[in-house]
């Protein structure tokens, strides 16, 4: 399920988002109410699909950040709660992680743990696993480190 919609019949002022000639209107999941604009920073898209192992996948698209944050939250929380199957998030669309984002990511993995599912991160920017590095986050996501046979020469 796509959460970021390109609503062009909307009572929002077109907002550019890029390039196309459409407003960018961030609505929530359950319902086709706007919650935020492009100006508002909302540029996150998150959809899951049914991978072929029967896991969850959720890709997140665009920037994970203190305006996208709770929404981005809340979409994973769902997922996880919805199937007893292991969910995996897609990150190579994200552009943009910022602490509220790392944070949604701790939260997330928490969360599954609490549920007893399995969360893992999937397609991780080198830049974002340095970040997730160096605050220890990447110890949540044993799937990040790469195996023991990677440094042997």
């Amino acid at each position: 399920m796509i959460i970021r919609l390109l609503d062009r019949d909307s009572d929002v002022a077109p907002v550019p988002d890029g390039g196309s000639d459409t407003a960018v209107i961030a609505a929530d999941s359950t319902g086709p109410g706007p919650l935020a604009t492009a100006a508002d920073h909302a540029q996150l898209e998150l959809a899951t699909r049914t991978g072929a192992n029967g896991y969850q996948i959720v890709s997140v698209t665009g920037e994970l950040d203190i305006a996208t944050a709770e929404q981005a939250y809340s979409y994973i929380s769902e997922v996880i709660d919805g199937r007893l199957a292991p969910v995996t998030v897609d990150l190579s669309g994200l552009t943009f992680c910022d602490a509220s984002g790392l944070g949604v990511l701790a939260r997330a993995a928490r969360h599954a743990r609490q549920k007893g599912r399995q969360l893992m991160l999937a397609s991780a920017r080198p830049s974002l696993l340095k970040i997730m590095r160096i605050t220890g986050l990447d110890r949540a996501f044993p799937e990040l480190h790469p195996s023991a046979h990677a440094y042997s020469a």
